[in-house]
């Protein structure tokens, strides 16, 4: 359902305001501008509002991933050679003692 969001700016000094509304069928006062001191001819405006858009969680991560993936991976360094581990485990494993030894 879409939210009823107008946006307003002053002609005079750019200042922007929001306005809410219940229905998307209503016409939206002006607000006044927030710049206006007493005194001053300010005249707000509607503007078209920048569309919004929702991304899922898997378009956020291949948003991040194109942008922080190379300085992640640099701050990681380089993968661990897993076959080293193995191999390592593998001979300090040899001499462990069996079920049979305890």
């Amino acid at each position: 359902m879409p939210v009823p969001l107008y946006e307003f700016q002053c002609k005079q000094c750019g200042a922007k305001d929001e306005v809410f509304t219940r229905t998307v069928q209503s016409d939206p006062k002006p607000p006044a501008c927030p710049n206006l001191k007493s005194g001053g001819e300010h005249q707000m405006r509607r503007i078209v509002s920048m569309f919004a858009r929702h991304l899922t969680v898997a378009d956020q991560l291949a948003e991040a991933e194109a942008k922080w993936g190379k300085e992640v991976d640099a701050a990681m360094g380089p993968e661990p050679d897993v076959g080293k581990y193995a191999r390592r485990y593998g001979e300090l494993a040899k001499n462990l003692p069996g079920p049979d030894d305890l």
